[in-house]
């Protein structure tokens, strides 16, 4: 199945959120790439916590410092309303990153749609496997 305006849904919704959280572009971004460090493109990050697991959000990278999750569950709403049971969060979340770049002036790409939601969050894997803020470039790509 397909959803034709999801990327005009997405990007409405960060064009209107731009007004007047400037920073979001930037914050959607950073959740996309914390997202995709931690078992991959999944939108585990998104997941709350459960009996079963402990969300990524409180993550010693994530705490107090993730943002945007309101503006995400927004356009997943919205892409419901349009596209019910189509579009996956991981995809949502995927071409918000990639809207956000391009609304903040830099480059795009075209984004593969297709991602899995992941069913449960990896608290742990996210306190180990995301690059400490102070990593130099050399240890930036060795992670």
């Amino acid at each position: 199945n397909t959803c034709r305006n999801v990327f005009t849904i997405v990007r409405g919704i960060i064009v209107n959120e731009l007004r007047s959280d400037p920073r979001i572009a930037a914050s959607l971004l950073r959740l996309h790439f914390h997202d995709c460090f931690v078992n991959g493109c999944d939108a585990s990050i998104l997941l709350d916590n459960t009996t079963s697991f402990r969300t990524e959000k409180d993550a010693a990278p994530n705490a107090n410092s993730a943002r945007g999750f309101p503006v995400v569950d927004r356009m997943k709403a919205a892409v419901e309303a349009a596209c019910p049971r189509t579009v996956s969060c991981a995809d949502i979340l995927t071409i918000a990153a990639q809207q956000s770049v391009e609304l903040a002036g830099g480059p795009s790409w075209r984004v593969p749609l297709g991602r899995r939601d992941s069913l449960q969050a990896f608290f742990d894997l996210s306190n180990n496997n995301l690059p400490a803020p102070f990593f130099t470039l050399p240890q930036l790509k060795a992670s």
